[in-house]
Parts: structure tokens; sequence; C-alpha cells
């Protein structure tokens, strides 16, 4: 008895067929489509955040400035006006209000206030302004004798 490889009639296969291929290459073609799909939206996200970084750093820089600042100065134009400053590519640009001056009186000290509201705006499209109120206090005076 002999022991056959093959059944006779029946051919062997010896590659893949063109009908494979095509599968296989429209498959490759819709995972690499989703893909650039995705990483385009990845890519738009990561600008936005970009921009919300900067918009934030540049809030806080004017945030600092003012808290720097004398107390008496807050009430003239001079040193609080709008600006704007160049980052990367966009411009970010920030604007003051300043309150009255409001007094607060409690039994220990009399003392004045303002409030600032500081606007920075991103000058591009699709980003948003933050908005905050920065309230600086009129540091009470006191007198090396305690006296009124």
């Amino acid at each position: 008895m002999m022991l056959h490889d093959r059944k006779p009639g029946i051919r062997r296969r010896s590659g893949i067929s063109l009908i494979e291929v095509v599968v296989a290459c429209t498959l490759l073609a819709v995972t690499l489509t989703a893909l650039t799909g995705l990483s385009a939206r990845m890519a738009a996200r990561t600008r936005n955040i970009g921009v919300i970084e900067q918009r934030t750093a540049t809030y806080f820089q004017e945030v600092n400035r003012i808290e720097s600042m004398p107390y008496d100065s807050l009430s003239n134009g001079r040193f609080l006006v709008t600006d704007s400053v160049k980052s990367g590519n966009i411009w970010y640009a920030w604007s003051y209000t300043v309150g009255a001056q409001t007094f607060n009186s409690n039994p220990t000290s009399t003392s004045s206030y303002r409030d600032i509201t500081l606007t920075v705006t991103p000058r591009t499209t699709g980003a948003t302004a933050i908005t905050g109120v920065i309230r600086r206090a009129k540091p009470a005076t006191y007198n090396s004798f305690n006296t009124p």
C-alpha cells in the first residue's frame, strides 16, 4: 500500500487569491482612514489646549502684576490699561475694570478695598476669554505707638 500526499483530481493551493488581497487592502484602508481622523482630532485638541494654557499663563501673569502694585496706583488709569502680547502665533489681549473703593468696617480695624475685573481674550477663532475678579485691600496703617 502506497501513501499519497494528495488525492487524485484535487489540486493543491500554492498561494493567496486576488479576492483575499482585495479584502486585506480594504480592511487596511478603512483602519488607516479611521486612524487619520483620530490623529487629526487629537492634533486640533492639542492646539486648543496650547491656546488655553497660554491664555491662563497670561491671566496669572497679570494677576501677579496687579497684586504687586501699590494700592493707591490702582485707581488711576495709568498702570491698568488694555494691552496685548503675542505668544506663538496668537495674540492675547487683556483689559481691566476697576471698581469703586469700598469700605469694610469691622471691630478691629477699618479697611478699604477695590474689586478689579481682569479679562484675557485670545485673538483666535474658537477660543474663549477668561475673566476673574481680584480683590485688593488697602493695608491697614499702624503706628509704632499703637494709637489711633
